[in-house]
């Protein structure tokens, strides 16, 4: 009898102390959508996860469902997506599963998921870090999908991806903290599933940060593969170089980026053909930074995404405080390709050699058209009232971008080029403990076409019905914990996508309702204009959603 009574007794401590230790964790998101351009979608994902928590060690496990038939953007899904079991502890951890890894500031690898864009860098496999008092080291072995919509390839969709590329990559990154600074060393291999390419990148970089800043430069060179069966193999050779410098003078900090990218640099027949150019950047790559990531709406849509394969770029900033409550932002970049391009005689050669063992512009931008320059000059003033109960935004925006190089010869040059001047405004007001009211105004003249010069006679094509694209946002937002009213307009004289029964005017209303903190309702209903999505340098074209019913509900289920 007293022997039973120690068996329950032991059971039931041995499972309430089990029990005590172990986190759940659960999150569950739907989104429905319909609208008039047979824009529909329907999605469900639900995340969860089981942590069991020890003195020494953590073991966890991650489990990934989705539904989408239709998803919004991407391929169909049904069932577990992606799972991942991890075991940690002070020094080592170790993931088997999807899993994301970030080497430096990922010039070489960098993998991320941005859902809402379909692009998702994870790799299944083994995922190792060892981190002990001024080393760590990083082991990876997986495979990754990435996947994107190509006007390449036939049954175009912006939608529905129609390219998938399934690649293994395996390789390490090891870091060492030396007397005021760090070093790191990296090498990643991969290989294409479907295809005799493969590829070896190599990296170094360091970091020192001192009393009035910090610097940071990184180096990476790449070499790819292609075998054939008949003859020789190819191989294409590229690197990169990035550099950061911040300084702090009092409470301002003026911060300089240098990239010089030449992983695979091709004319402009090939520049952007991503089935063909077996040498080019992986998506696992991502540059530190290059182009300033806006918050506003109509800015958001003209960002540029860096082009590791080919590039130079500047970027300057300074921001800090004009007195207690205004702050002050200046910010200026200036890219271009590595070489001018010419085709004088029916085929591209890169323009003739005008400085010392380069082109014009092997170590700075050029601003000559046949060499795709971009520049954009943002200023920002934002502030509070002396109470506090009023902040706002102000700006002004001048960006040009020659994206396209037709045509270049002594008698004859075709560009296509994007320019436009924006001035955004926001302000936010807080009536009082419940009530709080936003309003945001953009202003934006566009002009996008073609710029022509035939026997040095120069003209202009407009890709609009209109010389000059005018286009004005307006978004109204009342708070009343816990609602949320927004009301919002986008109009503009004349729009690239428009088909003659297509409106200038977008207008929504959208409903927020917080149930709790991590419990949100919200009804859209309206139109949404298309174009460009960007997200830390990842963009992705989208699709304009008309007159229809959007719903989102996020709630996490502890």
């Amino acid at each position: 009898m007293r022997y039973s009574i120690n068996k329950y007794i032991f059971f039931v401590f041995f499972y309430t102390s089990l029990i005590a230790q172990i986190e759940y964790s659960n999150h569950l998101n739907i989104r429905y959508g319909d609208g008039d351009n047979n824009y529909t979608y329907e999605e469900i994902y639900f995340n969860t996860g089981i942590t069991l928590n020890r003195s020494d060690y953590r073991l966890e496990a991650v489990f990934n469902l989705e539904l989408g038939d239709p998803p919004e953007i991407g391929l169909k899904q049904k069932g577990l997506a992606d799972f991942l079991f991890g075991y940690y502890n002070r020094n080592l951890s170790v993931e088997l599963g999807k899993f994301y890894q970030t080497w430096g500031r990922g010039l070489i690898l960098n993998q991320v998921d941005y859902q809402h864009l379909d692009f998702d860098t994870g790799a299944v496999g083994l995922n190792i870090e060892y981190e002990k008092d001024y080393i760590a080291l990083s082991i990876i072995a997986g495979g990754i999908e990435p996947r994107r919509s190509t006007t390449f390839l036939g049954d175009y969709d912006p939608r529905v991806p129609n390219y998938i590329l399934k690649q293994t990559l395996y390789g390490s990154d090891f870091s060492i903290e030396l007397p005021g600074s760090t070093m790191g060393l990296s090498i990643l291999f991969t290989e294409e599933d479907e295809a005799p390419i493969s590829s070896v990148m190599s990296g170094m970089r360091f970091e020192k940060p001192y009393d009035n800043g910090d610097f940071f430069l990184s180096f990476i060179s790449k070499k790819s593969k292609l075998d054939k069966v008949n003859s020789d193999s190819e191989t294409d050779k590229g690197n990169g170089i990035y550099l950061s410098n911040t300084n702090y003078i009092k409470d301002w900090a003026l911060t300089s980026n240098y990239r010089r990218y030449r992983i695979d640099v091709k004319d402009p027949s090939m520049r952007d053909n991503i089935l063909s150019n077996y040498g080019q950047a992986l998506d696992v790559q991502r540059s530190p930074t290059g182009y300033y990531q806006h918050s506003f709406k109509l800015l958001s849509r003209n960002s540029k995404q860096v082009n590791l394969n080919d590039e130079i770029g500047l970027e300057l900033e300074l921001i800090g405080p004009i007195d207690e409550n205004r702050t002050l932002l200046v910010n200026y970049t200036k890219s271009s390709s590595t070489k001018g391009w010419h085709n004088e005689f029916g085929y591209w050669e890169p323009e003739p050699l005008t400085t010392t063992n380069g082109n014009s512009n092997s170590l700075f931008p050029s601003s000559d058209k046949d060499s795709y320059p971009f520049d954009e000059l943002f200023i920002e003033l934002s502030g509070y009232n002396e109470a506090h109960t009023l902040s706002y935004r102000v700006g002004f925006d001048y960006f040009s971008d020659t994206f396209a190089v037709l045509a270049n010869s002594n008698t004859s040059e075709s560009f296509e080029v994007n320019k436009a001047i924006t001035f955004p405004f926001m302000v936010n007001v807080t009536l009082n403990d419940l009530w709080n009211i936003e309003v945001q105004l953009e202003l934006q003249r566009a002009k996008k076409g073609f710029e022509l010069t035939v026997n040095d006679e120069t003209s202009f094509v407009s890709l609009l019905s209109d010389e000059y694209q005018k286009n004005i946002f307006l978004g109204f937002t009342v708070n009343h914990a816990p609602w949320s009213l927004t009301l919002a307009t986008e109009s503009t004289n004349s729009d690239e996508s428009l088909s003659s029964s297509d409106s200038n005017t977008w207008n929504s209303v959208a409903l927020t309702y917080r149930i709790k903190s991590d419990n949100i309702l919200e009804v859209f209903y309206g139109s949404i204009r298309g174009g460009l999505d960007c997200t830390n340098g990842v963009c992705r074209y989208i699709q304009p959603f008309e007159n229809g019913l959007r719903i989102d509900y996020s709630v996490n289920l502890n």
